[in-house]
């Protein structure tokens, strides 16, 4: 407001001693100017109009535009109204107060130029393409020269025949993107972009430690703010390698084997998200404990042994208990509780040899008196 009222004082300071010089300056005569001079047809535009005599503002001064739009101008001399020309050509004002000469002027209604932009907000940091299209009285208008400022970046390109340009932008800083329009014999165009600052990845994995040597699929999702997100790169480094694109849910399954024990990077890449990590651990092969109750058996005998696989002191389920020697052969898997129950039956001498078996576990073993 101060910077306009500067620039008024100013044009009214020349315009009196222009006026001065020429010698038809009359206190009593009113004196109008309006700014812009030039408005766009079909674009609302705000215009300032500016009412003086003898160098200074004329306050409660009536302002008319074409008989229909008026009112009173404030204490700087100033009144601001809406204008919406709907034809071009000249849009005549007069200016009216009680014992002044009125005034009269004029400002010019062209066709104004509108521009949109496709996206209207894009991650700093990212290359991304946008459309604009600039249109007139809801045509479009190619040679016009459309100016990017704003958020660190500084691009210029002009509309083909169809009224628009593709332009590649990626903006250093968060912040406003101002897109200007401009054409001779048109007013110009504006519109905003948004620079938002980049969401972060989030990734996370249906298990957090693996076995070396033994293939496992795993599911990885990935989300950000909350939200899955599909169309991200998933890739594994260090002791096991891979990658994949999350679907729709924002989910992809690797099969992830790890051929030697140490750190397992998941990393989640998105053009125009912050990378996210994780870690798995890739462990070496445990070893099975197996026990057998009752321990001893009788020859002849028909007996139900129970068999209890663990690892670690835990139980292990899906591993397979084989018997051997004394004239029996038999086996059976291992359930929830790591137990098995097998009928046994020693007929000849010899050891009998217990042995439990399960993919990523070294064997473990044991024997049976009889």
């Amino acid at each position: 407001m101060f910077i306009l009222i500067a620039l008024i004082t100013g044009l009214i300071a020349g315009f009196a001693s222009d006026r001065y010089i020429t010698g038809w300056l009359e206190s009593s005569q009113l004196h109008i100017i309006g700014i812009p001079t030039l408005v766009g047809v079909g674009n609302a535009t705000n215009v300032t109009f500016i009412t003086f005599s003898n160098g200074g503002p004329e306050s409660n001064t009536s302002v008319t535009l074409d008989g229909a739009v008026s009112g009173l101008t404030d204490t700087n001399g100033m009144l601001t109204l809406m204008v919406n020309a709907t034809t071009g050509g000249s849009i005549n004002i007069s200016a009216a107060k009680e014992d002044y000469r009125n005034a009269t002027s004029y400002i010019t209604a062209i066709p104004g130029l509108v521009i949109s932009s496709v996206p209207a907000s894009l991650p700093s940091n990212t290359a991304t393409f946008v459309t604009f299209s600039v249109t007139s009285l809801g045509k479009p208008v190619g040679d016009v020269l459309v100016n990017l400022s704003g958020a660190g970046i500084s691009l210029d390109g002009i509309t083909n025949t169809n009224g628009e340009i593709v332009m590649q932008v990626n903006p250093p800083k968060t912040g406003t993107i101002y897109a200007a329009a401009r054409k001779k014999d048109y007013t110009e165009g504006s519109t905003k972009i948004t620079s938002t600052s980049q969401e972060t990845l989030n990734i996370s994995s249906s298990q957090s430690t693996v076995t070396v040597n033994v293939p496992i699929y795993i599911t990885f999702t990935v989300t950000a703010s909350g939200s899955t997100v599909r169309d991200a790169l998933v890739n594994l480094e260090g002791a096991a390698t891979g990658s994949g694109i999350t679907n729709q849910n924002g989910q992809v399954i690797l099969l992830v084997n790890p051929i030697s024990a140490g750190g397992i990077t998941a990393t989640a890449t998105k053009n125009g998200f912050s990378m996210g990590t994780m870690n798995l651990g890739a462990s070496g092969q445990q070893s099975l404990g197996v026990s057998a109750n009752p321990s001893n058996l009788s020859n002849g005998e028909n007996s139900y042994v129970t068999f209890t696989v663990k690892s670690r002191g835990y139980a292990v389920s899906g591993a397979t208990v084989s018997v051997s020697g004394g004239g029996i052969s038999t086996d059976g898997v291992t359930n929830s509780a790591g137990q098995v129950t097998l009928e046994l039956n020693a007929q000849d001498y010899g050891t009998i040899r217990v042995t439990a078996r399960k993919t990523g576990f070294f064997d473990g073993l044991t024997t049976i008196e009889h």
